[in-house]
C-alpha cells in the first residue's frame, strides 16, 4: 500500500490525522491552556496539509489588527521576530479582493503581496515562484482571524483545503469559548459590581443612622444638661456661670446648625440642584485669608504652620463660597488631626493648566484600606461610639463633590513620615476655542468638537509646560491661518485673528514649513517689531508647522514656560514631534465629524495622559525622559528612536491608569487574578494609545515595556533582541522608578540602591547593554532625589548658569551642557 514520507501507511497517516484532531477538540470541549491549543492546531495544519509554513492570527472583537498567536516554519527561521507580523483589518481587506480562490480560500503568489509581502511571510523566507493560502476563519458575521498556509508549486489539492477548512473551524471554536468566557466572566463582574453597591448602601444607611445619631445626640444631650440646670436653679445662678452655660449651648447649637447645613448642602450637590456662579478668584488672597481666620485654631492646638504661596496671583474661574468651603474643609480638617507640637503646611502652586493646592500634615496619617473611602459621604475612619474626633463624615464629600463641579480632581496621599496629604487640582479654565460655523456641526456635535479641542490645547500645554498654546490651521482655499483652540490668550484675539501666510511669525512657518524659535524676541532686529507683547509675559516662543504629508495644514504656537525660562532646544523637538500625533489626532476629529469612529477613546487617552503627568508629576516625567533620552545617546540610537522614546515616555505606563486602586495600593500579596489583572495594563495601554495613530515604535514602547531580557516577561514573553530597544530602555527607566518610589508592599530605595538593582537584574530582566548605558547617564547627569522628586544634578546646574543645549544624549560628551536653553 501507499506509504508516507517516514515509511508509515497512508492507511496509519488517516488515522494518527484523525486521533490528532479528536484530541484538539476533547482539548477545546474542555479546559485547555488557549495558547497550546493554538500551537498544537499549527503544528496539525502543516503535517495534515504537507505545509512548511503555517501562520495562525487572530483579533479580538472589535480590534483592528489580526495578531500572531502560533507559528511554525521551515528549518532555521525559529528566530525571525513572528510578533512583529500583525496585519490589520484593511490590509486584509485589500488582499482578499484578488480573485484567485478557491472555495472561499485565497491563493496568492510573491507578486500579489507587493509591499504588503512582509506582513504575512516573515522577512526572511524566499517563497519566490510559490503559493501562499489565506484561509479566513469566520463566524458568518465577521472575520476573526486567518491561517497563512505555504507553500505550494501549484494550486492546492482538496485534502489541503479539507485540512484547512477542518483547523479553521477548530480555531473558531476557541474564539467562541473565548467569547462565551468573556461574557460570563463580564456577567459575574456586573454580579460583583451590584452586590458591592447594595452592601455598599447597607453600609451607607449604618453610618447614617450611627454618625448622625452621635452628632445629634452628644450636642442635644448639652444642651438639654444645661437648659435643666437653668430651670431648676433659675433665680439663684450667678451671672458668669449663666454665662459660661449660654456659650457652650450657643457652641453646641451652632454644631448641630452646621451638621444639618452639611446635609442640606451635600443633597444640593448630589441632586444637581447646587448652584454654581462662577467668577474670576484669585487663590492667593482666599487661601491667605482663610489660613488667618484659623490661626486660633493652630494657637489652641499648639500646631506649627506654614503657608506657602507664588509671587505671580493664581486665578481661576470658580465659585468663590464654594472654593471657600472646600478650603475651610480640608485645612480645619489638617488642624483637627495634627497633635500639639506637630505640623501643617498649605501650599499653592500654579502648572501649565491647573492650580494645585496641598493640605499636609503631620497627623496619624490614614490607613490604606481606608483611602478610596474616605471622600464618600458619611464615612469615618474610625467608627466607634467613643471616636476622638466628631463630624458628620460629609466634610470630605463635600470637598469632593466641589472639586467634581470645577471639573478638578481631589485626592489624598500618606507621607512615608507621617501624615496626610490632600492635593486638589482646580483647572484653570482659559482655553478658548473657535466658535466654527461648518455645515452639521451644531448641538451635541459641536459640543464634542469644542471639549475634544479643548483637551487637545490642554495636553499640548501640559506637555511644554507652557501657559500659553494655540492650535492654527489654514483654510485650503483662502490660505488664510486661524487660530482654532488657545489657552492663554484673549478669547476675541482668538476668534477674530486671521493671518495670511507669510505673515508674521506663525505665517512665515506655514509658508516655509520650518520650526522657529526664538529665545528673545525683544532682540531678534527682524522679529521684535512683529510681537505683540500685550499678549506674551516672556519673550521666548517656539512656533512649528503642522505637516500632513507633504502638505502644511497648520502651526503649532507656544510661549511663557511656567518657570519663566527660556524653552530648550528639547522642548522644540518635543513640539515638533507632538505635531505628528496632532495632525493625526485632528484627522480623527474630522472623522468624528461624519462617523465619530473611536471618538471617546481618544478623549479618555488625553484624560489619562493628563493623569499621568498629574500623578508623577511634570518635573519628575520630564527627568525620567532626559535619563531614558541619555542611555539611548549612550547606545547610538538614531534620531527616529530617540523620538520614539521622547514620546514613549510620556506615554508607556497609561494602561496603569485603568487598574484599580485596590490592586496599586494593596499591601498584601497579590492574588493570582489581581497578577493577572495587573499585567494588563501593557495591551489596555496599547488599546489606548491605538486611535492616536502613533509610530511603530511608540506602540511597542507601549506594549513591550515589560518584556524581560530572559523572556520571562510579558504580554508575549519575547526575549533579548526581539524586543525592541526603546522598550528595553523604558523597561530600566520605568523599574528605576519604580525603586525610588514608595511603594504599597516595599520601602523606598535610595538612587545608589536602585542603581544597583538594576545592575543586578543585568542579563535576566534587563539588557546588559541598556544597563551599561543607563549606568553611566545616570553618573553624567548627576541623578539624585530632592523632597521626594527625581533631580538632574548637572542639568541643574546648567538651567542656572543659563548656558545652551550642546549635546544631552552623546557618547562623546560625557558631562552635560546645555545649548539653546534648558532641555
Amino acid at each position: 500500500g501507499r506509504t508516507g514520507r517516514n515509511g508509515a501507511s497512508a492507511g496509519d497517516m488517516e488515522i494518527s490525522f484523525i486521533d490528532r484532531a479528536v484530541g484538539i477538540s476533547r482539548r477545546i470541549a474542555g479546559d485547555g491552556d488557549t495558547r497550546e491549543i493554538h500551537e498544537e492546531i499549527v503544528k496539525a495544519a502543516a503535517e495534515g496539509a504537507g505545509a512548511d509554513l503555517v501562520i495562525l492570527r487572530v483579533a479580538g472583537s472589535g480590534d483592528d489588527f489580526f495578531e500572531v498567536r502560533a507559528y511554525t516554519g521551515p528549518e532555521g527561521t525559529e528566530n525571525i521576530p513572528i510578533s512583529d507580523c500583525s496585519v490589520s483589518r484593511e490590509t486584509c481587506l485589500r488582499v482578499w479582493q484578488n480573485d484567485r480562490s478557491l472555495e472561499g480560500v485565497k491563493i496568492l503568489e510573491w507578486d500579489d503581496l507587493g509591499d504588503e509581502r512582509e506582513c504575512f511571510v516573515p522577512k526572511g523566507i524566499d517563497w519566490k515562484g510559490r503559493k501562499i493560502l489565506i484561509v479566513p476563519i469566520a463566524d458568518g458575521k465577521s472575520v476573526c482571524g486567518f491561517f497563512t498556509v505555504g507553500f505550494f508549486k501549484k494550486a492546492p489539492q482538496r485534502h489541503v483545503l479539507a485540512v484547512c477548512d477542518l483547523y479553521s473551524g477548530e480555531v473558531l471554536r476557541v474564539v467562541q469559548r473565548e467569547q462565551n468566557e468573556k461574557r460570563l466572566r463580564d456577567k459575574e463582574r456586573i454580579l460583583g459590581i451590584c452586590r458591592e453597591e447594595l452592601d455598599s448602601v447597607n453600609q451607607l444607611k449604618s453610618n447614617f443612622l450611627s454618625i448622625v445619631s452621635h452628632e445629634f445626640r452628644t450636642p442635644l444631650t448639652s444642651v438639654k444638661a444645661y437648659t435643666e440646670t437653668l430651670l431648676d436653679n433659675v433665680k439663684t445662678i450667678k451671672r458668669d456661670t449663666l454665662q459660661d452655660f449660654l456659650k457652650v449651648m450657643d457652641e453646641e447649637n451652632e454644631r448641630l446648625i452646621k451638621l444639618v447645613d452639611n446635609i442640606l448642602d451635600y443633597s444640593c450637590m448630589e441632586t444637581g440642584h447646587l448652584k454654581v456662579e462662577k467668577s474670576p478668584c484669585n487663590l492667593n488672597e482666599m487661601i491667605e485669608d482663610i489660613y488667618g481666620t484659623l490661626q486660633k485654631k493652630f494657637l489652641s492646638g499648639r500646631v506649627n504652620s506654614d503657608l506657602r504661596l507664588p509671587k505671580r496671583p493664581v486665578i481661576i474661574d470658580a465659585d468663590r463660597e464654594l472654593i471657600r468651603q472646600l478650603l475651610q474643609n480640608l485645612m480645619s480638617n489638617a488642624v483637627k488631626f495634627t497633635p500639639e507640637g506637630g505640623n501643617v503646611t498649605v501650599t499653592l502652586e500654579e502648572e501649565a493648566s491647573a492650580a494645585r493646592i496641598v493640605v499636609q500634615d503631620t497627623g496619624k496619617g490614614i490607613p490604606e484600606d481606608q483611602l478610596e473611602k474616605i471622600f464618600e459621604r458619611f464615612h469615618q475612619v474610625d467608627t466607634s461610639n467613643t471616636r476622638e474626633h466628631g463630624g458628620s463624615g460629609l466634610g470630605l464629600a463635600i470637598c469632593k463633590n466641589i472639586a467634581n463641579w470645577h471639573d478638578g480632581k481631589i485626592w489624598v496621599e500618606n507621607i512615608k513620615e507621617a501624615g496626610a496629604r490632600f492635593i486638589v487640582l482646580l483647572p484653570m479654565k482659559d482655553i478658548i476655542v473657535r466658535q466654527a460655523v461648518a455645515a452639521g456641526n451644531i448641538g451635541s456635535i459641536r459640543f464634542e468638537r469644542e471639549r475634544y479641542l479643548t483637551l487637545l490645547v490642554e495636553m499640548l500645554s501640559e506637555f511644554l509646560q507652557a501657559c500659553k498654546a494655540s492650535i492654527m490651521l489654514v483654510d485650503k482655499e483662502t490660505q488664510i491661518l486661524r487660530v482654532v483652540a488657545a489657552k492663554g490668550l484673549d478669547p476675541e484675539f482668538v476668534q477674530n485673528t486671521r493671518l495670511e501666510v507669510g505673515d508674521r511669525i506663525a505665517g512665515r512657518v506655514a509658508m516655509t514649513g520650518e520650526s522657529l524659535q526664538v529665545f528673545d524676541i525683544e532682540k531678534d532686529s527682524e522679529l521684535g517689531r512683529a510681537n505683540n507683547t500685550a499678549f506674551y509675559d516672556t519673550h521666548s516662543f517656539i512656533s512649528v508647522p503642522l505637516r500632513d504629508g507633504g502638505e502644511i495644514v497648520g502651526v503649532l504656537n507656544v510661549s511663557d514656560h511656567v518657570e519663566g525660562r527660556e524653552f530648550a532646544e528639547a522642548d522644540r523637538k518635543l513640539l515638533e514631534a507632538l505635531g505628528g500625533i496632532i495632525v493625526g489626532m485632528l484627522k480623527k476629529l474630522d472623522a468624528y465629524e461624519k462617523v465619530s469612529s473611536n471618538f471617546e477613546r481618544l478623549k479618555d487617552t488625553m484624560r489619562s495622559i493628563l493623569d499621568i503627568r498629574e500623578t508623577w508629576g511634570s518635573r519628575t516625567l520630564f527627568n525620567l525622559t532626559l535619563l531614558a533620552l541619555a542611555t539611548g545617546g549612550r547606545l547610538n540610537l538614531d534620531e527616529k528612536s530617540l523620538t520614539a522614546l521622547r514620546l514613549g515616555m510620556n506615554l508607556y505606563d497609561l494602561g496603569m491608569m485603568k487598574v484599580p486602586r485596590s490592586i496599586k495600593a494593596k499591601k498584601e500579596e497579590l492574588t493570582d487574578k489581581e497578577r493577572d489583572r495587573l499585567k494588563q495594563h501593557t495591551n489596555v495601554g496599547f488599546s489606548m494609545v491605538s486611535p492616536m495613530g502613533l509610530e511603530d515604535r511608540i506602540m511597542k514602547i507601549v506594549r513591550n515595556h515589560h518584556e524581560n531580557y530572559d523572556g520571562g516577561g510579558y504580554p508575549d514573553g519575547i526575549a533579548g533582541e526581539k524586543i525592541p530597544i526603546e522598550a528595553r530602555i523604558v523597561n530600566v527607566v520605568d523599574s528605576f522608578r519604580a525603586l525610588i518610589t514608595q511603594g504599597p508592599y516595599r520601602r523606598c530605595y535610595s538612587v545608589d540602591e536602585a542603581r544597583n538593582e538594576i545592575i543586578k537584574g543585568s542579563g535576566t530582566r534587563f539588557d546588559p547593554k541598556v544597563v551599561g548605558g543607563f549606568v553611566k547617564a545616570l553618573r553624567d547627569l548627576g541623578v539624585g532625589e530632592d523632597k521626594g522628586e527625581l533631580v538632574l544634578d548637572a542639568v541643574e546646574r546648567e538651567l542656572i548658569k543659563g548656558k545652551k543645549e550642546e549635546k544631552i544624549i552623546g557618547q562623546e560628551h560625557p558631562k552635560v551642557t546645555v545649548k539653546e536653553g534648558a532641555p
